[in-house]
C-alpha cells in the first residue's frame, strides 16, 4: 500500500503520546516527514524521540504547508483549527483535523468553501466513532431507542496521559506565547459568544463543549441520534470547584437525550458511559480513558426472547485512534469515507451554540457574536 508522507501541526501532549506512536508503528501507511509548533523546541525533542529530521521542523504550520515535503497534514494543535485547515486545502494537501472543526459559522463557511475548491479530502478527528465496539452496537440497532443517557467522568488531562503508551518531557512554551494564545481563544469566543457570554461561560464553549462533550455527539450521531433541540441546560461551576453540565436534548423523532459530563480532576479514572435504551433492547457502552491503547471498549447488548432475555458482550482492544488513522489513509487514496465532515462539523457546531443560549437563558447573560 502507498506511504502517505504526513506532517503534523501541534508538538503537545496528545501527538506525542497517541498519534506519533501509532503513525510510526504504522509504518505501512505512514512516513512522518515534518512536524511544526511556535514552540519549536518541542518539536526537536519529538523529531528526535521519532526519527524525524530537525530540517523538517517548522516554527510555524504556514512554513510546513509550503515546505512541498508532505502529501497530507494532521492538525493537533490546541485552539482553532480553521486557518491551518483551510491553507493546508487551498496548497492541495489532504486534512486530517483534530476536534472540533471550528468555533464559529464564520469558520465553517470558511472550511466549507475551501474544500469544494480544493479536490482534496478533509476528516474530523472523532476516534470513538471509529471504535469497534460502537461499530457494533450501530449494526446490533434494531429499532429507535425511546432514550439515550450519556455519563462522563473526566479527570485531568495530565492524570490520564501519565499512563498512557508513551510519555516525553516537553519545553515550556517561549515566553509571550501564552498570551497570544489567550487573546486569540477569547477573540474566538466573543465572535461565537459576544461579550458578555464569552466572559461568563467562553471556556465552557471551547475547552468542555466543543473541547470535549462534541465526542459524544459524535458517538450519538455514528447511533444515528442526532441533536435538534436543547431543552434544558444546568452547570455549576464554582470556585477552586470543578465543572459540571447536564444537558436535555431530544431528536427530531422525539427520542430523549441526556448527557451528564463533570471534571473532576483528581477522580481517579476516566469513564464514559452511553446507554440506549427502548421497550425491546438496550446497549450499554462502556469507554475506558481514550489514551490508554490497549484497554477494552465494552458493549452490552439486552434483547427479550419470551419471557427470557439474551445478553451479549463485546470487548473492543483495537486502538480507536488506530482505526481512524487508518480510516484516513484509505480516504486518501480513495477518497471515500463513511462520514460528511462539514455536515458533521455544521451539525456540532448548531448543538453547542443552542447549548450556549440555554446557559445565557438561564443565567440571564447577554448574547451576542453567532448566538444574538
Amino acid at each position: 500500500m502507498k506511504r502517505i508522507r504526513v506532517g503534523l501541526v501541534g508538538a503537545g501532549a496528545v501527538a506525542s503520546s497517541v498519534h506519533l506512536p501509532i503513525l510510526t508503528r504504522r509504518s505501512d501507511l505512514y512516513e512522518v516527514v515534518a512536524i511544526a509548533d511556535l514552540n519549536l523546541a518541542a518539536t526537536h525533542v519529538l523529531a528526535d524521540r521519532f526519527g524525524i529530521s530537525r530540517e523538517h521542523c517548522f516554527d510555524s504550520p504556514q512554513k510546513m504547508i509550503s515546505s512541498g515535503s508532505i502529501d497530507a497534514i494532521m492538525v493537533l494543535n490546541s485552539g482553532s483549527h480553521s486557518e491551518v485547515v483551510v491553507s493546508a486545502l487551498g496548497a492541495g494537501l489532504n486534512v486530517f483535523c483534530e476536534k472540533p472543526l471550528a468555533y464559529t459559522k464564520r469558520e465553517m463557511t470558511e472550511i466549507e468553501k475551501a474544500l469544494k475548491s480544493s479536490g482534496k479530502n478533509l476528516m474530523i478527528g472523532y476516534m470513538k466513532t471509529f471504535d469497534n465496539a460502537v461499530i457494533a452496537a450501530r449494526n446490533a440497532i434494531k429499532s429507535r431507542p425511546r432514550t439515550v443517557d450519556v455519563l462522563v467522568l473526566h479527570p485531568s488531562g495530565d492524570s490520564q496521559l501519565v499512563t498512557s503508551e508513551l510519555s516525553v518531557d516537553l519545553p515550556s512554551s517561549p515566553a509571550g506565547l501564552s498570551e497570544v494564545f489567550t487573546k486569540l481563544k477569547l477573540d474566538t469566543q466573543v465572535e461565537a459568544l459576544g461579550q458578555a457570554a464569552a466572559k461568563s461561560f467562553g471556556d465552557l464553549y471551547t475547552d468542555m463543549v466543543l473541547g470535549s462533550v462534541v465526542h459524544e455527539f459524535s458517538v450519538l450521531r455514528a447511533l444515528n441520534v442526532h441533536i435538534t433541540e436543547v431543552d434544558f441546560v444546568d452547570r455549576w461551576p464554582s470556585p477552586g470547584q470543578s465543572e459540571a453540565i447536564i444537558i436535555h436534548a431530544r431528536t427530531a423523532d422525539g427520542v430523549r437525550v441526556t448527557i451528564r459530563w463533570f471534571y473532576l480532576d483528581q477522580y481517579p479514572a476516566y469513564q464514559e458511559e452511553i446507554r440506549w435504551v427502548n421497550e425491546e433492547e438496550g446497549h450499554h457502552i462502556i469507554f475506558p480513558s481514550p489514551y490508554i491503547l490497549r484497554i477494552p471498549t465494552q458493549l452490552i447488548s439486552t434483547r427479550r426472547r419470551g419471557i427470557d432475555h439474551e445478553v451479549t458482550r463485546t470487548n473492543s482492544y483495537t486502538a480507536s485512534f488506530e482505526n481512524e488513522l487508518v480510516a484516513f489513509h484509505n480516504l486518501v487514496l480513495t477518497g471515500k469515507q463513511e462520514y460528511d465532515p462539514i455536515a458533521d462539523g455544521y451539525e456540532d457546531l448548531a448543538i453547542a451554540q443552542m447549548i450556549a443560549k440555554k446557559i445565557a437563558e438561564r443565567e440571564g447573560t447577554e448574547r451576542g457574536g453567532d448566538i444574538a
